[in-house]
């Protein structure tokens, strides 16, 4: 087995790779089981295993590629286990970015973190559920604590991350109760809640019941996710319980972490450790390419009577696999499969030229990218504003109806006001001073709702301060932000139709004797809440 450590890329206007020259520092040694993850235009790289001995790597690398420059953020450290075949992921806490590395398999650590776990394997080696948090600004290394069911020390697996904050672990290879290696099918939820504190979830335990599909146990399978506002994670291939590819995809629903079945012939899913990825080229329609891997093991003596397994790689026309998926009646559907020859064709090129078209316009006004958190804040208040403006309709209209009952005990018209006795005082009396006090409280919530929107009006502008000096990525928040724009623009008409609405009751309030009656009884301030019924006078109460 050869390593290398060049870099390939897949042009998707002709379909073809080619090689190309690096600068910057000197690339990674080329090792396998490293942890990879993106940010914008730059992939980092992380650990791995070189292929001989025990020599694992903890160094972490940047790889940017627009200028296709390298460069070492982190040179190797005792302080993380070096290791291979974990998770490694970008998250965000507090607008700060942290690379979040978790588990895998190496050498004996130098230090041992007490709050992790560090199973000794048959081989020498270590598997652990080790967590390390690489703050990207300082680029300081931070053992976080945990809470929740975290997963136990696992290899093998996927780390896939489903918003700015939370990621989604899936399957790997662990011990079992004596201590052998096992694959697993467990699904766990992970959350960066701060700097220090990672909290888990264990989605599914060990038993499933027959009647729920769930795929088998396996490692070395490959997932990435369908981004929207509850991400689909598509997972294709693996190494299943007896050292053979499991053959088969599937689909995970975040929302309510359900799988489901999609059919892909065997050129797709009898691999491992292979790479998949994803590029959404509309709202309804996403492009899933499989690059390499190793298919079916084959057993082999390597003398002494010893044999091992050994995996005979992919070739063409299958190295590079598309597929397409389109989303119809809310499922998502396989719509075309191409190999290595076909995304050199002729009518492969037109038909990307003309989704090329349709996908930029599309990202110039609908962009999808993970909400950051002045975005979530921004929709909290949203989210406050309306129920307080619901809250203040219902109130609108119980207040109404008391007016109106009030009105009615007391059977006040101008014509036959004289002739009708008023109510008992102790009714009218009470009504009315229960409606002044409705009438207050419906002012205050006025009151809250102008300070409510004063304040996220404040918040969008410092975010849009903050847009027109951040990167690309921020620009596309601005979508966004117009969306606010109107809500808020719609809330504020709809609350000023509201005062209007107050004023015209005023207006139309014609019981000189009932405000003079009030007025001797109990001045009242001007509360800026108006009435549009006809109130009992209490002149002759006696």
């Amino acid at each position: 087995m050869k390593f290398h450590s060049t870099i390939d890329r897949l042009d998707f206007r002709t379909g073809r790779w080619s090689s190309h020259v690096t600068r910057g520092t000197s690339p990674p040694l080329g090792p396998m089981g490293y942890f990879c993850t993106v940010r914008n235009n730059d992939i980092f790289y992380m650990s791995g295993y070189c292929g001989h001995d025990d020599c694992y790597h903890n160094d972490v690398n940047l790889f940017n590629t627009l200028t296709y420059e390298w460069n070492k953020l982190i040179s190797s450290s005792d302080i993380v286990m070096k290791r291979g075949y974990g998770g490694m992921v970008c998250m965000e806490s507090m607008g700060t970015e942290y690379l979040l590395v978790i588990g895998g398999k190496g050498s004996t650590p130098t230090t041992y973190q007490s709050q992790y776990q560090y199973d000794q394997l048959v081989n020498g080696r270590v598997r652990t559920n080790e967590h390390n948090l690489l703050n990207l600004s300082t680029r300081e290394w931070i053992i976080p604590t945990i809470s929740g069911q975290c997963c136990p020390p696992t290899a093998g697996f996927t780390l896939t991350k489903i918003s700015n904050n939370k990621s989604v672990l899936f399957g790997g290879s662990v011990n079992n109760d004596e201590g052998y290696t096992i694959r697993v099918n467990n699904v766990y939820t992970c959350q960066l809640e701060s700097d220090t504190t990672i909290h888990w979830e264990s989605v599914k335990g060990p038993v499933v019941p027959a009647s729920v599909q769930w795929p088998v146990g396996r490692q070395s399978h490959a997932i990435t996710s369908i981004i929207s506002d509850s991400p689909t994670l598509v997972m294709i291939g693996g190494l299943g319980q007896q050292n053979q590819p499991v053959n088969d995809s599937w689909l995970l629903d975040t929302s309510q972490y359900q799988w489901g079945k999609i059919v892909l012939p065997e050129s797709v899913t009898d691999r491992r450790s292979h790479s998949l990825s994803s590029i959404m080229m509309s709202p309804d329609c996403v492009w899933l390419v499989v690059v390499g891997g190793a298919g079916a093991a084959e057993w082999k003596d390597v003398g002494r009577g010893v044999k091992k397994s050994f995996g005979t790689f992919i070739t063409d026309p299958n190295i590079t696999m598309l597929i397409e998926l389109v989303l119809t009646k809310g499922q998502w559907t396989v719509s075309e499969i191409l190999d290595s020859t076909d995304l050199t064709r002729e009518a492969y090129q037109h038909k990307y030229q003309s989704f090329l078209k349709t996908r930029q316009w599309w990202q110039d006004r609908c962009s999808i990218v993970y909400p950051t958190e002045k975005e979530v804040q921004q929709q909290q208040y949203i989210q406050v504003l309306q129920h307080e403006l619901r809250v203040f309709e219902v109130n609108k209209t119980s207040l109404q109806e008391a007016l109106l009952e009030a009105s009615q005990q007391g059977d006040v018209t101008d014509d036959t006001y004289t002739k009708t006795p008023p109510p008992p005082a102790s009714v009218d009396d009470s009504k009315v001073k229960s409606s002044i006090q409705e009438w207050k409280n419906t002012t205050e919530e006025i009151e809250k709702l102008k300070a409510n929107i004063t304040m996220l009006t404040k918040e969008k502008s410092e975010l849009e301060e903050k847009n027109e000096n951040s990167t690309e990525e921020n620009e596309k928040l601005k979508a966004k932000v117009v969306d606010d724009d109107m809500v808020i623009a719609k809330l504020t008409k709809e609350k000023l139709q509201l005062k209007e609405e107050l004023q015209s009751m005023k207006d139309t309030t014609t019981a000189e004797d009932n405000e003079k009656e009030l007025k001797e009884r109990e001045p009242v301030k001007d509360i800026g809440i108006q009435f549009d019924y006809i109130v009992p006078s209490m002149v002759d109460i006696n």
